[in-house]
C-alpha cells in the first residue's frame, strides 16, 4: 500500500513538473516580453504565499493583487520595450502598505512593524530575483541561454539530489532545517550537474559553464534551507498547495530565487568592470 501510494505521489510529482518545466522554457524561447510577463506572474504567486504564510493583513494582499495585473496589462500593451512595467506596481503599492500600517488602529505599533518587515523581506528576497532575471535576459549577451541554463543546472540538482537523497541519502545536512537533505543526495546532483555543465560548455561555447555547474547546486542549496527555515519559523509545511507534489510556487522556485541574485551580480560585475 506504502509502495503505490509513494508511487503515485512520485508521478504527480513528475506530471506537476513537467508542466513547470514547460512553461518556463516556452517563455525563454519566446521573447523577452513573454518571459518577462511569466517572471512577473510568478513572482506574484510568490510574494503572495510568502505574505499568506506570514500573517500579513488580507487586504494587503488583495491590494498587491490589483497593482500585480495592472502592471501586468500595462506591460502587454506597452508598445516600447523594457523592464519598467515590472516594478509600476511597487512603488505605489509599498506607498499605501505604509501609509494604511501608519494609520491602521487595528495593530499596535509592534504590529505594524511586523506588517511593513514582511512587506521589506517579500520584495528584497523574491520580487527582486526575478526582476534580476528579466534584466539578464533582455540586457545581457546571450542572457536567454544564460538564464535557460540556470534553471537547467537548477532542475537537474533539485531532481537527482531528491532521487538520490531518497534511495541512498543516510547523513542528513542539517536536520532540524531540512530533515530530508543528505549529503549524498546533494553530492549525486552535483555530480550529473558537473557533467552537465560540460554538455552546455559543448553546446554553447562559455567556460563559465563549468564553474556554474560547480556553484548553482551549492546556492540552489542553501536556498532550499532558507526557504525551509521561513516555513519553519511560522509553522508552515508547504507555502501553499497549488503545485500537487511540490507544495507551492515558492517552494518549486526557492533555490532559483536565491541563485539568481548571487549570478547576476557576478554577470553584471564582469559586464561592468572588465
Amino acid at each position: 500500500m506504502k509502495i503505490k501510494k509513494d508511487l503515485l505521489n512520485f508521478l504527480i510529482r513528475l506530471l506537476t513538473g513537467f508542466f513547470y518545466v514547460l512553461l518556463i522554457v516556452f517563455s525563454i524561447e519566446n521573447g523577452e516580453k513573454i518571459f518577462r510577463i511569466i517572471m512577473m506572474i510568478l513572482s506574484f504567486f510568490c510574494l503572495f504565499e510568502f505574505l499568506i504564510i506570514s500573517g500579513t493583513n488580507i487586504i494587503l494582499i488583495k491590494i498587491s493583487s490589483l497593482f500585480f495585473i495592472l502592471s501586468i496589462l500595462i506591460d502587454i500593451l506597452m508598445i516600447k520595450k523594457g523592464l519598467n512595467s515590472y516594478i509600476v506596481c511597487f512603488i505605489p503599492y509599498s506607498i499605501i502598505f505604509f501609509v494604511i500600517q501608519l494609520f491602521s488602529d487595528k495593530y499596535s505599533h509592534k504590529e505594524k512593524i511586523a506588517q511593513v518587515s514582511h512587506l521589506t523581506l517579500g520584495l528584497v528576497y523574491i520580487i527582486i530575483p526575478f526582476y534580476l532575471a528579466s534584466y539578464i535576459y533582455t540586457t545581457v549577451y546571450c542572457g536567454k541561454n544564460l538564464i535557460l541554463g540556470i534553471f537547467i543546472l537548477i532542475w537537474t540538482h533539485d531532481s537527482l539530489s531528491y532521487l538520490i537523497g531518497k534511495k541512498w541519502g543516510k547523513t542528513k545536512i542539517a536536520v532540524s532545517i531540512s530533515p530530508n537533505k543528505s549529503i549524498e543526495g546533494f553530492l549525486g546532483g552535483l555530480f550529473f550537474c558537473l557533467i552537465l555543465g560540460f554538455f552546455l560548455f559543448r553546446i554553447w561555447g562559455k567556460k563559465y559553464w563549468f564553474i556554474l555547474s560547480f556553484v548553482i547546486p551549492i546556492l540552489s542549496t542553501i536556498g532550499d534551507f532558507v526557504e525551509s527555515i521561513i516555513k519553519r519559523s511560522y509553522n508552515v509545511k508547504n507555502s501553499s498547495v497549488w503545485l500537487p507534489g511540490h507544495g507551492g510556487f515558492l517552494d518549486r522556485l526557492d533555490s532559483f530565487i536565491f541563485v539568481i541574485p548571487i549570478i547576476s551580480t557576478i554577470v553584471i560585475g564582469i559586464l561592468y568592470f572588465f
